[in-house]
């Protein structure tokens, strides 16, 4: 019987905080586990910088650049090349499946990717970060986070495209979840809520794992 990886799911609009949640987070031992931060979207825009990209073919990572490029999700029959991904992520990191707990942000993006890492990750809870989109540009504007310096991808029109494609592909992941009975905890976030704050009232609820 293949053992699943424990992870809890960080899902967020664009701009609602994930990533420096996901860093904070990974530092904290939270309720005594050693926890990992995948971050999907930096994992991706790592194997298009040529190097590191060596277990990838030619024709994934040109993949992998039209995505970014566009701002499409992989589609459900691109799957292998996110599971490529992920695995090296759990190698290197050498997590324990039994002990320690994975950070997915980013990924699944959409209900065929959530059915495929089914046979790869054991989701016990959701942490939904909540936002209407006028708190999201504005954290975006201000990098409450410190997480966008970098960002190329952060003109208007991009920003809501990203909001689109969350409120019509990712957002229905809640209801996927809720169905197979995961906790599902919902973070309304403003423009300076930051991640230690939200990690201090998770403190006290170990019963989400």
């Amino acid at each position: 019987m293949i053992e699943l990886y424990k992870a809890i799911l960080i899902l967020g609009a664009t701009g609602s905080g994930k990533t420096p949640f996901g860093i904070q987070l990974e530092t904290q031992h939270l309720w005594g586990r050693d926890w990992h931060h995948f971050d999907f979207g930096e994992n991706l825009r790592k194997v298009t910088s040529k190097k590191g990209n060596e277990f990838l073919s030619k024709e994934e990572i040109s993949l992998i650049e039209n995505s970014l490029k566009t701002n499409s999700l992989l589609e459900d029959k691109d799957f292998p090349v996110a599971e490529k991904i992920l695995k090296k992520f759990l190698t290197e990191k050498n997590i324990d499946p039994v002990l320690d707990v994975v950070i997915l942000n980013g990924l699944p993006r959409h209900i065929g990717q959530a059915e495929a890492l089914d046979k790869i990750m054991d989701i016990r809870a959701v942490i939904y970060f909540s936002a209407p989109p006028s708190i999201l540009l504005e954290r975006i504007k201000s990098n409450v986070g410190g997480d966008r310096t970098e960002r190329t991808d952060d003109s208007l029109e991009e920003i809501n495209k990203k909001l689109d494609i969350f409120k019509t592909q990712t957002l229905p992941l809640l209801d996927y979840y809720k169905n197979l009975d995961r906790n599902i905890l919902e973070v309304e976030v403003d423009e300076d809520t930051i991640p230690l704050y939200i990690i201090q009232s998770l403190q006290t609820m170990k019963g989400i794992l």
